[in-house]
């Protein structure tokens, strides 16, 4: 009697123990090919070392962690003037963190772009220079320059430029713009009419003549 016919004897004559053993061999092959899964899914085995990436350009910073099997994902971005646009400032997990391979790598850069912002004020009218450029460095705009025109009354902003645009509520403008006030100083002094002058002093040389 060979070994299959051995079996099924045994089957035939426990039906009960020979199916729990078929039960147990089919969850014992599940479990097997589960883990064999689960291997292969996490890549188990294969790590890799998150590089120092920060103060270098994104795209240097793609590149090294590429290089590493790592990708890269922009999670935050700040406005600095001190530092190049694109550059990375933080990233998470940290440099030296031994991480699955095909990882994402979070990165805070500075922005590309300047910053942009929205006046929301009048800077025209009866807004005096002082609180127009309160407002605007309020906002963040440091570059302000004033021109001063004639005007009715001193020191009134009667105009505010970006370049050759007019500014006015609403107005979206980069935060590195150069903004131009045009303040007033006062009406422009009256011009003396020099014809008078003449004959003033032709009137006063004429009775000096008479009194010698």
């Amino acid at each position: 009697m060979n070994f299959l016919e051995k079996l099924n004897s045994f089957r035939l004559k426990h039906p009960i123990i020979a199916n729990l053993v078929y039960i147990i061999a089919v969850a014992l092959l599940v479990l097997w090919g589960v883990l064999l899964f689960l291997d292969y899914w996490t890549m188990h085995g294969q790590t890799s070392v998150v590089p120092e990436i920060k103060q270098k350009s994104y795209n240097e910073a793609r590149a090294l962690l590429a290089a590493n099997g790592l990708n890269i994902e922009i999670s935050d971005s700040i406005y600095d003037r001190s530092i190049p646009p694109g550059t990375v400032v933080e990233s998470w997990p940290k440099a030296g963190a031994v991480v699955k391979g095909d990882r994402q790598v979070y990165v805070t850069v500075t922005a590309f772009a300047p910053k942009q912002v929205t006046i929301s004020m009048p800077l025209t009218g009866n807004v005096s220079s002082r609180q127009a450029v309160s407002y605007l460095r309020g906002i963040g705009i440091t570059d302000v320059r004033m021109v001063y025109v004639p005007s009715e009354f001193p020191d009134l902003v009667m105009g505010a430029k970006y370049g050759d645009t007019p500014l006015s509520v609403g107005s979206v403008i980069p935060i590195t713009s150069t903004v131009t006030l045009e303040v007033g100083n006062g009406p422009a002094p009256e011009e003396t009419d020099s014809t008078e002058d003449s004959a003033e002093n032709i009137i006063f040389d004429s009775e000096s003549d008479v009194f010698e």
